[in-house]
């Protein structure tokens, strides 16, 4: 007889590990995506959050302090940490206003006291989750000011 399993409780592997930076450019002007942007960023604890630069930054985090992975991956040491840093850019795009928003996912682990911290790559899905639900935020604004237009114009 062979072995079955139901596919639903199969344990997923994660993405391949990543260096780099996930941007993606929005058609939106610069400050619907900087206010976009911050509403995403909410729950973390941010360092740096400088407008006129475009920058935000977040403090060191430890991993499951805010964003939690959706698949089980080996277990993260105790001195992992990251920091997001995000850069957002205005610009134009065929004639339309654009902003472009990049977002570096830092992780380091430190494997005891006396070590440096190492770098280590990142799967990229918490980097493009935020930039999804960027996305979303602008969508619902635009949506929010169509609906009131129409019930101010009855």
């Amino acid at each position: 007889m062979g072995q079955t399993a139901c596919a639903l409780f199969e344990e997923r592997q994660g993405p391949p590990a990543f260096h780099g930076p996930r941007e993606k450019v929005y058609q939106a002007n610069y400050e619907d995506v900087w206010k976009a942007v911050n509403l995403v960023l909410q729950p973390y604890p941010l360092r740096v959050s400088n407008m006129d630069q475009g920058i935000l930054e977040t403090d060191v985090l430890r991993p499951g302090r805010v964003w939690i992975l959706p698949f089980k991956t080996e277990s993260q040491g105790a001195g992992e940490t990251y920091k997001l840093t995000v850069r957002v850019i205005k610009g134009s795009k065929g004639g339309d206003s654009a902003t472009k928003v990049t977002i570096l996912k830092d992780r380091q682990l430190q494997s005891d006291f006396f070590s440096d911290p190492k770098p280590m790559a990142s799967n990229g899905l918490e980097e493009k989750a935020l930039l999804y639900r960027v996305e979303r935020e602008i969508q619902v604004d635009r949506a929010l000011i169509r609906a009131q237009k129409r019930t101010n114009s009855q």
